[in-house]
C-alpha cells in the first residue's frame, strides 16, 4: 500500500510554516528553540516546491520562470562549471566556461512537466565524470508524494536521456535528498532518503539507500541498504576514504528522540556497513531540524567535520577533526556569532588548508562568511564575510578546481554567485 507523505491539513500547515522558519533563519526560530515551544509544534518533514526568483535576476533572464532558488553546481573535468537549476515544472542544466559570469542556454532535462519537489536539504544535483558524462538527480512528485528521478547526457550536455526513477522500489515508497559522491576511480554513486522500509508511521526514521551510475551501462541493480533510523529530513554529507569506501556523516534518531550525528563507512566485499555514534549534543525534538551536516578527508587521511545543534550540551554550528578515521574527534570548536543564528556549514579539506562556510542572519540580512585553517583545523583565521544580501538566500557550497577555491551561493535578488576565495 503506498503510503502518503503529509497525512492531514493542520500538519502541512505546520511542516510548510516551520520549514520556512529553518530556511530563512528568522527570529522567531531562535525564541522558539529558547522557549522549547518548538518541540511541541514542529511537525515531520515536507517536500515544498521552490521559492522562484525574480524574472530577469542575473543569469535567470532567459529561464521560464526565472529560475529557482535551490540549485546545486559542479565542476567538470575540463575545468567547466555545470548547473542544475529548477522550476515549478521542469529542470535545467547550463554550463559556464568563464568560472560563472555567464552561463550557456539551459537545456531541458523533463520533456513532460513534473510537480517539482525542492527545498535547500531535498535538492537537484549535477556531477561530471572523467569521460564528460553529466548526471542529473532532482525530486518531483510522481506515483508517490516525492520520488528521485535522474537524467545523463553522453553528448557533453547538449541533450539528456528521459529522466527515470533512481530507486527500484519509486512506485511504493517516496524517495528524496539524494546526493551524489564520486569515489577516487571515478565511479558516481548517489545515495539517498528511502521509506520503503516503514512500517510503523507513527515512528520517525528513514533508510539510507544507494546505487552506482555509469553513462553507458546506466543503474547498478538493486539498490542496497545502509541504514536504517535516518533523521528524516536532514541531507547526507558524503565522501570516500583513502581505501576508496563511501563514508557517510548524517543526523540519525537516538534512543530517546535525540537527533545527533552518526558517521557510516561502507565495506568491500558487500560487507556490513560500520556505523558508529559521532555528536553527543543531546537534541531531543519531536521534528526535524532540516539542517544536515557536512563532511570533509584530507589527503593525510583526517577527516574534518561541520554541523548545526540545539542540543542541551551546545547550541549552534561547531567544527571537529579525526586523526583516526573518525573513531575520536577533537573537541567540538565551536563558529560563528550565535545570536546571527550561524547556519548550514560547508567544509573543504585541501592537505592541511581547511576551509569552512556558512551563513548568518542579523533580523534584516543574510551574510555569507568563511573561515580558513592552514595547519588541518587545529587552529583558525578570524572568519571573513565575503558577501551580504537582504532577500531569501540558498545554503552555500564549497567547490574546487585547478583554479582554486570557490563558494556556489544564490539568492534571489542577485542570482547565482560563484565566489573566488583565492
Amino acid at each position: 500500500m503506498k503510503k502518503p507523505a503529509v497525512r492531514n491539513p493542520i500538519e502541512t500547515i505546520q511542516k510548510g510554516f516551520f520549514s520556512r522558519l529553518f530556511q530563512r533563519r528568522c527570529q522567531l526560530l531562535k525564541l522558539l528553540f529558547c522557549m522549547g515551544a518548538v518541540l511541541a509544534l514542529i511537525a515531520s518533514c515536507s517536500h515544498p516546491n521552490q521559492a522562484h526568483l525574480s524574472a530577469g535576476a542575473a543569469n535567470y533572464s532567459h529561464y521560464p520562470d526565472g529560475g529557482g532558488l535551490f540549485v546545486s553546481a559542479a565542476f567538470g573535468p575540463d575545468g567547466r562549471l555545470w548547473r542544475v537549476v529548477p522550476e515549478k515544472h521542469h529542470v535545467y542544466v547550463d554550463v559556464s566556461g568563464d568560472l560563472g559570469k555567464t552561463f550557456s542556454a539551459p537545456v531541458l532535462i523533463n520533456k513532460e512537466a513534473q510537480p517539482i519537489k525542492v527545498s535547500g536539504e531535498n535538492r537537484p544535483g549535477v556531477v561530471v565524470d572523467r569521460s564528460g558524462h553529466i548526471y542529473v538527480i532532482y525530486a518531483a512528485e510522481s506515483t508517490q508524494p516525492v520520488a528521485l528521478f535522474y537524467s545523463v547526457s553522453k553528448d557533453n550536455g547538449h541533450s539528456f536521456s528521459t529522466p527515470m526513477p533512481l530507486s527500484d522500489k519509486a512506485a511504493d515508497a517516496n524517495t528524496f535528498q539524494g546526493r551524489f559522491g564520486v569515489n577516487r576511480t571515478g565511479q558516481v554513486y548517489v545515495f539517498w532518503h528511502d521509506e520503503r522500509n516503514r512500517t510503523d508511521w507513527r515512528q520517525s526514521g528513514n533508510a539510507i539507500y544507494y546505487t552506482t551510475i555509469a553513462g553507458d551501462s546506466g543503474l547498478s541493480a538493486p539498490a542496497q541498504k545502509l541504514s536504517d533510523t535516518l533523521c528524516d529530513c536532514c541531507r547526507i554529507a558524503t565522501t570516500f576514504d583513502k581505501d576508496n569506501q563511501a563514508v557517510l556523516f548524517t543526523r540519525f534518531i537516538y534512543p530517546v528522540g535525540i537527533r545527533d550525528h552518526g558517521m557510516l563507512r561502507t565495506q568491500p566485499n558487500n560487507k556490513e556497513p560500520l556505523t558508529w555514534r559521532v555528536t553527543f549534543d543531546n537534541w531531543i525534538i519531536e521534528g526535524c531540524p532540516e539542517h544536515g551536516p557536512a563532511i570533509s578527508i584530507s589527503d593525510d587521511g583526517r577527516y574534518h567535520i561541520a554541523w548545526f545543534t540545539q542540543g542541551s550540551v551546545r547550541q549552534g554550528l561547531f567544527f571537529a577533526y579525526s586523526t583516526d578515521e573518525g573513531q575520536h574527534f577533537s573537541g567540538p570548536l565551536a563558529f560563528g556569532e550565535l545570536k546571527k543564528l550561524p547556519s548550514h556549514p560547508d567544509i573543504l579539506a585541501q592537505g592541511k588548508h581547511i576551509i569552512l562556510t556558512w551563513t548568518e542572519f542579523d533580523g534584516g540580512q543574510t551574510q555569507l562568511l568563511v573561515m580558513h585553517s592552514n595547519d588541518g583545523g587545529k587552529t583558525w583565521l578570524p572568519p571573513k564575510p565575503i558577501a551580504k544580501f537582504k532577500a531569501d538566500a540558498d545554503f552555500p557550497f564549497l567547490l574546487s578546481n585547478n583554479q582554486g577555491l570557490f563558494v556556489s551561493w544564490n539568492s534571489r535578488t542577485e542570482g547565482y554567485q560563484l565566489i573566488p576565495l583565492n
